[in-house]
């Protein structure tokens, strides 16, 4: 269907680019004034305002050549509805967003109070992007929010005539500077793992092609190879787990030991000075 431009409102914060770029507003334009049709944009209405949220570009040009209408895909939902649609808005036509594009989608998802509570994977399916691009996101903000002023301390503790100051408590050491060529490795290495599962899976099948049996045979030996994996994946992942844990056990029972080492020195220098 078509709708007149100026029945369609922008400034429900569904625009999910960086900004607007007249160089492909004006390429579209141009081929609009052709005589070329360009894809509908996305409409939602709520019952009362038109909210675009996806084809600021399209509109634009329409805009910018003289029309009064423009083709709309319409949805009949809410503004929040056209919000959620836009984070993940032109990943598969017209131009598509750019990385930084991307990670601002990302990030206004992981900053709303709705979808912070939603897995990463689930995210990424919103933002129409990487699981690895949400954990990474995810991952400057918690360091971001690491790396504020702590809050002020509470004043001194008043120190009677002639008796020791305490030791000061134990502090825990700043957080390591983000590196993104960590990321990048993790990225790397994941695609590696999916590229390396796709292979051993296009040998099996070759294997079982070649095998001396009917297709019925061949199509269960396959089925068996296939559940095995899986359930060497899923051991894997079972392993790492378990190791993580271990690994992170042991760190908390060594921050446990300094807590009370620290405690016992000041309860041995308050029974002294008693």
């Amino acid at each position: 269907m078509r709708l007149e431009l100026d029945k369609i409102r922008l400034d429900g914060d569904t625009q999910p680019r960086e900004k607007i770029l007249n160089d492909w507003v004006n390429h579209l334009k141009e081929r609009l004034l052709d005589g070329k049709v360009l894809n509908p944009v996305t409409v939602f209405f709520d019952g009362k305002h038109y909210w675009l949220a996806d084809g600021f570009h399209r509109y634009h040009a329409h805009n910018n050549a003289g029309f009064k209408d423009i083709n709309v895909n319409l949805v009949t939902a809410s503004k929040r509805k056209a919000w959620l649609f836009s984070l993940g808005a032109n990943s598969d036509h017209g131009m598509p967003p750019t990385p930084k594009e991307i990670r601002n989608n990302v990030r206004r998802a992981l900053e709303d109070i709705e979808l912070s509570t939603k897995t990463t994977r689930e995210l990424a399916d919103i933002c129409n992007c990487s699981h690895t691009t949400v954990v990474r996101v995810k991952k400057e903000i918690e360091l971001e929010k690491s790396a504020q002023p702590p809050k002020p301390e509470k004043p001194d503790q008043v120190i009677k005539p002639g008796a020791s100051a305490p030791p000061p408590p134990p502090t825990t050491p700043p957080p390591a500077p983000y590196d993104p060529k960590e990321d990048q490795l993790k990225e790397l290495a994941a695609q590696h793992h999916e590229m390396a599962q796709e292979n051993a899976n296009l040998k099996d099948r070759l294997a079982i092609k070649q095998l001396p049996a009917n297709e019925d045979v061949k199509a269960e030996i396959e089925e068996t190879i296939g559940s095995l994996r899986k359930n060497v994946e899923s051991l894997e992942r079972e392993l790492r787990s378990v190791t993580l844990s271990r690994n992170d056990y042991q760190q908390k029972n060594s921050e446990l030991l300094k807590q009370v080492s620290y405690w016992k020195r000041r309860a041995e220098k308050a029974e002294k000075a008693a």
